[in-house]
């Protein structure tokens, strides 16, 4: 047996399964009288429902169920909810429309789901779902933030006048004016962080069970974040959290598109109650690119002052955040907490003014990908940057080395009065610029010239916030085998945490890796869980593991749990080799 400890490098222990097909994948997963679900989904970006004749559909062979909004509607089941109703700063409630099951009135973007078939077999459900006969009435639509905000723009939704979730001014208005009236220059650009699609490996799925004599359901998914998503899913289908069961085996990858709840997790949980079936839905890669959350799309018009050497006066930057067809998952909490966290980001600015506003329009609706809102931040600063050097005769990277926060002056707070613990900005910047050759460029493109090739350079300083959800919660069980179940609430999408984690606990604890089990992805094997996301795992996973391996247990049956929370000191509860508790002080 062996005994890694944190920095070695062990061999990843996931590995022995993947490559011997012993993976259990979402379509790996095998379940007696499995049926399969379909989802017809809307060819208009905007279009009123008139009617929907399902006749043929029902009587095709193989059909068990065809499911529309008036079904929905008559089993209680009620539309999704964002995760965040109101802006996080100020308390005050987002415009916006919950997104139904399945549309009712009106569809509001391209691949909208609009009926559910449910066949014995797939082809059967795709055969079925051609028999469904929608009749729309096309309306016009507007697929931009700057389209959506015109007078004349149609409207999306009826619960968001002007399709604007979200207008707000915030940072000191009146100290970038003075600072821009006395600037020697100013640089202004207007730029479109455009939408992205993540486009994960596996597709998103979801296999639904419902048991009629407990009254539970569950759900098999491919998903980043279960314990949330069992919460709106529950809210959706009308039931209690502890009603709903789901289950993540291995996911193949997220990037931040399986963070949030789908509809379509509720549909197959209801249309399994429906037909007393297991139901199967796997997004085809067509429908990942028309229907998954999509990220990015932010339009912004900034200005950047500065002095006469070059130093940073002020930023004003407006901005409009495309949030698509409806405010769904953190969609309004990116814009009022994480867009705004590090304005300025590592460099130095007194005064930054701005305007932020949400709308709606007839595209996906916008979830999160890497770095969400930081990454819209940086992208908008870092072009400010270098737009500044080219005006003003400025060399790029010693704009930036005058701008920079050195080390000396950390702990840093921002003009919005958050706090960047630590940071050598200016050291790790000279590192990348000589690890790059910066010196050696010119050769380089002029060697490329030579060949009809054209060569550029660029660089920008990336920083974010990490560790997602402020909770993570690790139970640590010591089997009668003599193993050891390693229980966490946050789980891999393919980083290799059945390596890791298990590593941190042996060296913790002294045991043999081979002694520790690492058990995820269920929510009725741990209470509550932060899932993957914005970097989280090994911090808060890994520093729950760590406390919560505070003191050796006793012999015998013995369980040990830590909650951590992020930005807190814990202080250490202990009972000898029965609880060791991690409490924070906020």
């Amino acid at each position: 047996m062996t005994n890694a400890r944190i920095g070695d490098s062990p061999r990843r222990r996931e590995d022995a399964r993947f490559v011997t097909g012993h993976g259990a994948y979402l379509d790996d997963l095998r379940f007696e009288r499995l049926a399969h679900a379909v989802v017809l989904r809307s060819p208009h970006a905007h279009a009123r429902i008139r009617s929907i004749d399902t006749t043929a559909a029902d009587s095709a062979p193989g059909v068990l169920a065809v499911l529309t909004a008036t079904d929905a509607l008559a089993d209680g089941l009620k539309p999704l909810r964002p995760y965040a109703e109101a802006n996080i700063q100020t308390g005050e409630p987002f415009a916006f429309s919950a997104q139904p099951l399945l549309a009712h009135d009106k569809v509001r973007f391209a691949g909208e789901p609009v009926a559910l078939v449910v066949a014995e077999s797939l082809a059967q459900a795709l055969d079925a779902a051609e028999l469904v006969e929608v009749d729309y009435e096309p309306l016009a639509a507007v697929t931009t933030g700057d389209a959506a905000r015109a007078a004349d723009a149609p409207l999306i939704a009826d619960e968001v006048p002007g399709n604007v979730c979200l207008d707000w001014r915030t940072g000191n208005a009146a100290a970038a004016d003075a600072a821009f009236a006395r600037a020697a220059h100013v640089v202004s650009l207007r730029l479109d962080n455009h939408r992205i699609v993540m486009n994960p490996m596996e597709p998103r799925g979801g296999v639904g069970q419902f048991d009629p004599a407990s009254g539970r359901y569950t759900l098999h998914v491919s998903s980043q974040n279960i314990h949330i998503n069992r919460d709106h899913v529950a809210r959706a289908l009308g039931v209690g959290s502890k009603d709903v069961r789901f289950v993540a085996p291995d996911v193949g990858g997220g990037f931040g598109a399986k963070n949030f709840a789908y509809v379509e997790h509720a549909l197959v949980l209801w249309a399994a109650r429906r037909t007393g079936r297991p139901v199967k839905w796997i997004a085809s890669r067509s429908e990942v690119f028309l229907s998954d959350h999509a990220a990015r799309d932010t339009e912004a018009e900034a200005s950047l002052a500065l002095d006469e050497m070059g130093r940073f006066l002020a930023l004003k930057v407006t901005s409009v955040a495309n949030l698509g067809a409806y405010m769904i998952g953190a969609g309004g909490a990116v814009q009022t907490y994480q867009y705004i966290h590090l304005q300025g980001t590592v460099y130095r600015i007194p005064a930054i003014a701005l305007h932020i506003v949400a709308v709606l329009s007839n595209t996906a609706p916008i979830g999160v990908t890497r770095g969400p809102g930081f990454a819209e931040t940086v992208n908008i600063l870092e072009r400010l940057i270098d737009a500044a050097a080219l005006k003003a005769g400025f060399d790029r990277a010693d704009l930036r080395h005058l701008n920079m926060v050195p080390a000396d002056a950390m702990p840093m707070t921002n003009s919005f009065g958050f706090q960047v613990d630590s940071g050598t900005f200016a050291e790790t910047f000279d590192q990348a610029l000589v690890r790059a050759d910066l010196k050696g460029f010119a050769e380089r493109r002029q060697q490329s010239e030579t060949q009809g090739k054209l060569r550029g350079l660029g660089f920008a300083y990336h920083i974010k916030g990490t560790g997602g959800a402020p909770q993570e919660n690790v139970d640590i069980r010591f089997e009668a085998d003599g193993t050891v179940s390693l229980i966490t609430g946050t789980q891999t999408i393919g980083q290799g945490h059945e390596t890791t984690f298990p590593q941190i606990l042996a060296d913790r604890l002294g045991l043999p890796n081979e002694r520790i089990r690492l058990v995820q992805g269920d929510t009725d094997r741990i209470p509550l869980g932060g899932g993957h996301g914005s970097s989280r795992a090994t911090y808060m996973g890994g520093t729950a593991i760590w406390r919560a391996s505070c003191t050796t247990p006793s012999a015998g049956s013995c369980k040990m749990r830590a909650l951590c929370m992020l930005r807190a000191t814990a202080s250490l509860k202990c009972l000898p080799g029965r609880l060791c508790q991690a409490m924070p002080y906020i």
